[in-house]
């Protein structure tokens, strides 16, 4: 195909009242769109998903969704039956999202303990959990903290760091803007399509740059920067690339987070960085602080406190941005940084320290 970069997920938000074998048939359809939108516009759909409003206590009503991942939606961590019901919904091989509604050590110190347990069980459950620090829902197509407001539609994401770091070495700044500019329009195209296969409405596209192992978000930040991640002058990098997002974000009317995406498990360059041993978490949460979409798929020694304490942390930065940050973190006993772990999806990821 033509194109140098991807739609990375098409994403069919269910709305309210969904009933008992509906998602089989929305599935098929997704997959009739994804094939709608190669074949006539010529670029490639690489994930499907299936995102439902609060689904917790309808996990027998799914049925058969084909290749799609799918999330039951977001829950309060607040929620009395919280351990319950997060539990057995990654057990099943779902994907959840976490809303921290109460910034305080005794919430965060329960959310942490739950994951802690989950990775406990085994280190892939814990990479279906996601913790929106903010506490707010965040309408955007990525997982695990995508959420259907019960409106219903669809929603798309890209896949196109390596096309924005070309863009980047050839013309800088001002091509990345254009690059972006031109990936929105062909996104929003192939989101039209799918939402009149579906008989839906198209919600928007993430124009988030989110990394894909050799598809790296670290390299087109790092070509920015001028200078490797975690030295003095990384940090402004990622604002520039931000506010070339949320440039295009405005003029597009994109929706979600619209900013670099650095999730260690699924960034080949960033692996290798980590295991260099430079990196910590805290290092990757900071740069929040310049608009990172948060800190997403590092493993870390166990330790509920210290977990705690960055999910604290986290609910900070998104105060102080007024927007959402997600938490998705692999606590596991008896490694220490620079060991690695395996995960089902992503490969070998290394250890790094808190």
């Amino acid at each position: 195909m033509g194109f140098k970069y991807q739609i990375r997920a098409l994403v069919y938000h269910a709305p309210a009242g969904w009933g008992e074998g509906e998602l089989e048939e929305v599935a098929a359809k997704l997959a009739e769109g994804r094939e709608r939108v190669e074949r006539e516009i010529g670029i490639k759909v690489w994930s499907l998903r299936l995102t439902l409003p609060q689904a917790f206590e309808r996990v027998d009503e799914i049925g058969e969704t084909g290749d799609a991942l799918v999330s039951l939606g977001n829950l309060p961590a607040s929620h009395p039956k919280l351990e319950e019901l997060v539990g057995s919904a990654v057990r099943e091989g779902f994907y959840v999202g976490v809303l921290l509604d109460e910034a305080s050590w005794s919430s965060a110190i329960r959310v942490s303990q739950l994951i802690h347990k989950l990775s406990e069980e085994s280190p892939d459950l814990a990479t279906r959990l996601g913790v929106n620090a903010l506490g707010e829902p965040l309408l955007t197509p990525y997982y695990p903290l995508s959420y259907s407001s019960g409106e219903g539609g669809v929603s798309a994401a890209l896949l196109y760091p390596n096309y924005l770091r070309d863009s980047y070495q050839e013309g800088g700044l001002p091509a990345v803007k254009a690059a972006v500019r031109e990936a929105a329009k062909v996104a929003k195209s192939a989101l039209n399509l799918a939402a009149e296969v579906l008989g839906t409405k198209a919600l928007g596209v993430d124009l988030s740059v989110s990394p894909w192992m050799e598809e790296s978000s670290l390299g087109l930040v790092e070509a920015v920067a001028g200078t490797r991640l975690p030295r003095p002058g990384f940090a402004l990098g990622v604002r520039r690339v931000n506010e070339a997002l949320e440039e295009v974000a405005r003029e597009t009317g994109a929706i979600g987070f619209n900013e670099v995406q650095l999730p260690l498990g699924e960034d080949s360059r960033l692996k290798a960085r980590a295991s260099e041993g430079e990196v910590t978490a805290r290092d990757l949460l900071r740069l929040s602080g310049v608009s990172l979409a948060g800190l997403d798929l590092v493993v870390v020694p166990a330790n509920v406190n210290e977990v705690a304490g960055l999910l604290l942390d986290a609910a900070a930065y998104a105060r102080a941005k007024g927007k959402a940050l997600g938490v998705r973190i692999i606590p596991v006993e008896e490694v220490e940084p620079g060991d690695g772990v395996l995960l089902s999806r992503f490969g070998e990821v290394p250890v790094i320290p808190i």
